[in-house]
């Protein structure tokens, strides 16, 4: 009868998860990432743990910008609702973050001063960054850092996959993040551009885990978020560089020409891409950052601002200036989109220079409108 009774207890565990270490957990509803154009590894982690937090499948509706309409597999995009949703978080919360506004990202330290308020020399995702994402999106979260034993940010792995939350992970790579989101045993398994179990070693290289935690109500208010907007797109290190670029690209030389090209080039990377997330993330009809416009005019008005000056084709937007500025210096996709020697020697030429110059000053015209706009629906609220 007791070993009856030992046998029953013990696979009650197993079904229910007490210990955790005997029983095997994936969490469903993967997003591998980076999905398209997402430069930005945390954001892109922090999207693919936002679909399985929210609960998203392939069944969830999906708002189709570009048609004005809920998706209805009308081409292939349409294949993989989950990637589209993970891609419509990202938006929202590079926008919310405010890195879609700068010129460089926080993490890269060849950068200083950063083009946006609030990111120190060497700064590593702080704790109020990550806060201000958790009131957005609306989730719970604690930090376990390098110092935290391997049992304790392994129980904190477990316990969050076994609520059904993925864990945010820095390992080795110091600027590339990964989900965790499932175990065997010890074993980790671990999401990014592809599913697979980490290294049995994976805490030896721990730098940083997010420990998401729960489902929360959206605590940001649209003043506070178009606030944040405003206050980047004023800095005065964003404002400033400007002048820098004007300035360096008047005293160009063959001795610094590679240098100068891969400067503009490096600047440029950042727009392009980035104001392209914040548009869209205001062409959503039905997503974070629509949520949490009460008032409709003014989400239409931001919507029609950010569209026109960011991303609408043939209007000197920042993302066709961008295109423009890598044709000038003789970089796109057969160059990786690096600079060869051949922008060196395009660089050289007074015709590119103005070229630069006046491509570059339509991009800060572009913010400066937007920032404009942002402020004058601040007084109406």
């Amino acid at each position: 009868m007791h070993s009856l009774i030992v046998e029953r207890i013990s696979r009650m565990r197993e079904r229910k998860g007490y210990g955790h270490s005997n029983m095997k957990k994936i969490l469903e509803h993967q997003v591998l990432f980076p999905v398209g154009a997402e430069s930005d590894s945390f954001t892109a982690a922090l999207a693919s743990a936002l679909v399985i937090v929210r609960g998203y499948t392939e069944e969830t509706p999906y708002w189709c910008a570009p048609n004005s309409r809920y998706c209805i597999h009308c081409s292939s995009c349409g294949d993989h609702l989950l990637e589209r949703h993970q891609e419509s978080i990202y938006h929202c919360l590079l926008t919310a973050s405010t890195l879609a506004f700068g010129f460089d990202y926080p993490w890269d330290d060849t950068v200083n001063p950063h083009s946006l308020p609030g990111f120190r020399s060497g700064w590593r995702w702080d704790d109020d960054f990550v806060d201000a994402l958790a009131r957005f999106a609306g989730f719970s979260w604690r930090r376990c850092g390098c110092t935290s034993t391997q049992e304790e940010v392994l129980s904190a792995i477990k316990s969050s996959v076994d609520a059904g939350f993925p864990t945010l992970l820095r390992l080795e790579n110091e600027m590339e993040w990964i989900l965790a989101v499932g175990y065997d045993g010890d074993t980790v398994y671990g999401l990014d551009s592809q599913f697979h179990a980490l290294p049995d070693n994976w805490h030896s290289m721990l730098r940083d885990a997010i420990v998401i935690t729960g489902s929360t109500a959206p605590d940001m208010s649209c003043r506070e978020l178009l606030e944040r907007i405003a206050s980047a797109l004023s800095y005065e290190e964003h404002t400033a560089l400007e002048s820098v670029i004007m300035d360096v690209l008047d005293h160009v030389t063959p001795e610094n020409a590679m240098d100068v090209a891969g400067m503009m080039c490096g600047i440029n990377g950042v727009p392009i891409e980035a104001r392209w997330h914040a548009a869209e993330s205001f062409c959503g009809a039905e997503n974070l950052l629509c949520d949490i416009f009460t008032d409709k005019e003014i989400h239409s008005r931001l919507r029609d601002i950010l569209s026109a000056r960011y991303i609408s084709c043939g209007n000197d937007e920042t993302h066709g200036i961008g295109w423009k500025i890598w044709g000038a210096l003789g970089v796109g996709p057969e160059t990786g989109y690096a600079v060869t020697r051949q922008s060196a020697d395009l660089i050289l030429q007074k015709e590119t220079q103005e070229t630069l110059k006046c491509l570059f000053a339509k991009i800060f015209e572009n913010d400066r409108a937007v920032c404009a706009e942002i402020r004058s629906c601040l007084e109406q609220l």
